[in-house]
């Protein structure tokens, strides 16, 4: 929580940004399907760290259990990372927080970027953004988690930015899901 707080109080932006955590801690249903089953909460924390790439940081990490098809619990962490944009345009520059997340979530609906809402900024706004970064970058990641896009119909990076580039990413609701704003 000390982290948290200390984050939060670093700037008016970081400020508006552990505001719109709040918002998501509050409200989890809104924003967490409820097909999950939300236990532990951390704050602020290292999702990964390398040497040549430095610290990639959560905002929001909830361990939940998740109900299988088959009836069988399965125990796996939420990540959410949250966003204080007034636009979209300025999203999504740098896309080694986005792939740190990728290497640590099995599924989409494991990871949630929540945009803070009230800010002129659309959840088609920021998927767009998102699939013209990607298409950017669309090989590095592809391989930071090959499974996850696989797991979609995506089973090799040049699709992967075909599809960003096409702006097609967002008809896998298993992407555009991920994506959320604040109410």
């Amino acid at each position: 929580m000390q982290k948290f707080l200390a984050e939060f109080l670093q700037t008016p932006d970081k400020l508006k940004a552990g505001a719109t955590s709040l918002e998501v801690i509050r409200h989890s249903s809104n924003y967490i399907p409820s097909k999950f089953s939300l236990g532990k909460l951390e704050l602020e924390d290292l999702i990964s760290y390398a040497d040549d790439a430095g610290d990639f940081r959560f905002d929001i990490k909830w361990g939940a259990t998740k109900i299988l098809t088959d009836g069988k619990k399965q125990s796996i962490s939420i990540f959410i990372d949250t966003k204080n944009y007034s636009s979209a345009s300025n999203m999504f520059k740098d896309l080694r927080q986005f792939k740190a997340y990728l290497a640590k979530v099995n599924n989409f609906d494991e990871m949630y970027i929540i945009q803070q809402g009230g800010r002129s900024v659309t959840q088609e706004e920021i998927i767009r953004q998102l699939e013209r970064a990607i298409a950017k970058d669309a090989q590095s990641v592809f391989y930071a988690k090959q499974s996850l896009w696989e797991s979609i119909g995506i089973d090799n990076f040049n699709k992967l930015k075909n599809m960003a580039d096409s702006h097609s990413l967002s008809e896998f609701k298993q992407f555009s899901n991920m994506i959320k704003i604040t109410e």
